[in-house]
């Protein structure tokens, strides 16, 4: 018997799809560290949603994910990439009553940047650092049998040697179950007013995502179409198999970036924890980015 799609249910899908396709223009986006999730699993699978996992790192992707969780999940992560950048974050999802419930937190930063005054001189005047902190909650449910909708609140904050800027972010998702396998997804990430660093107007880092992905029992595939970064729009290629019920082989491919393209990874399943690692090769001699996540199950 086919599912009919009800006209709220059609309303609330073009609306996220409509989101989904705007560019974002004309003022300079601040935070942009935050404009790159730190999922391990995701990375691996050339940055596409997991939309039928529903694990702590989904987050980042489309809060409404996580609907159906019936046991708590906290996940670390850490992102060691180009230039000496850093990311390390907390993320954690449980249910409450008919709510699937999630927290995120992220601190990425670069150290030892070197201060120089107008004059060129050999040694630097002094080191400093520079931080993007995210902290955010989450909570999703059922709108109905296969149409599933979540919301995040969050605060951003960037530190850039004694310079400091924050602003608050929402975020909104959207995911529908359709039939053969199919999953359709919208979402919009660190939706937030412009603010100000130091003298310079600048906009939140906000990310629009559309895709769809299939499954077909121990296959998993995945397209993404993301628009970010003052209006850069992206196509994101991916996919993962799950071999003997423990180990995830992943591999993915961007589109539209000017220094990476391939990405690739694996994940291991052992009872309550699952360790997963992917590696994203940058091109113009900038290194390379090797994501770890740790996963735990609370039973």
């Amino acid at each position: 018997m086919k599912h009919r799609i009800s006209s709220k249910q059609i309303a609330l899908i073009v609306l996220v799809l409509l989101c989904a396709t705007i560019a974002v223009s004309g003022t300079k986006t601040g935070m942009v560290e935050l404009l790159n999730p730190t999922g391990a699993r995701q990375a691996g699978r050339g940055e596409t949603a997991s939309l039928n996992d529903m694990a702590p790192y989904n987050l980042e992707y489309n809060p409404a994910s996580i609907v159906g969780i019936t046991q708590g999940q906290i996940g670390l992560s850490h992102n060691s990439y180009i230039q000496g950048r850093n990311g390390n974050s907390f993320a954690a999802i449980f249910p409450i009553k008919n709510l699937a419930c999630g927290a995120f937190m992220r601190l990425s930063s670069i150290d030892d940047i070197e201060a120089r005054g107008e004059t060129p001189t050999t040694d630097p005047d002094y080191l400093f650092s520079t931080y993007d902190f995210a902290l955010k909650f989450s909570a999703a449910m059922s709108l109905s049998e296969r149409l599933k909708a979540g919301l995040t609140l969050g605060w951003m904050m960037e530190k850039i040697d004694v310079h400091r800027a924050n602003t608050a972010g929402i975020g909104l998702g959207l995911i529908y179950n359709y039939d053969y396998g199919l999953t359709f997804h919208g979402s919009v990430s660190n939706f937030g007013p412009d603010f100000k660093f130091i003298s310079e107007d600048q906009k939140a880092p906000t990310i629009y995502r559309t895709g769809m992905e299939y499954n077909k029992d121990l296959l998993s595939v995945a397209v993404d179409y993301v628009n970010s970064k003052d209006g850069d729009s992206h196509l994101h290629f991916g996919g993962e198999y799950l071999l003997e019920q423990a180990l995830f082989l992943r591999a993915g491919y961007m589109t539209g970036y000017d220094s990476r393209d391939f990405t690739a990874g694996v994940g291991f399943l052992y009872r309550y924890i699952r360790i997963d690692y992917a590696f994203v090769p940058y091109q113009s001699d900038l290194g390379d980015s090797h994501r770890f996540t740790l996963i735990y199950s609370i039973k």
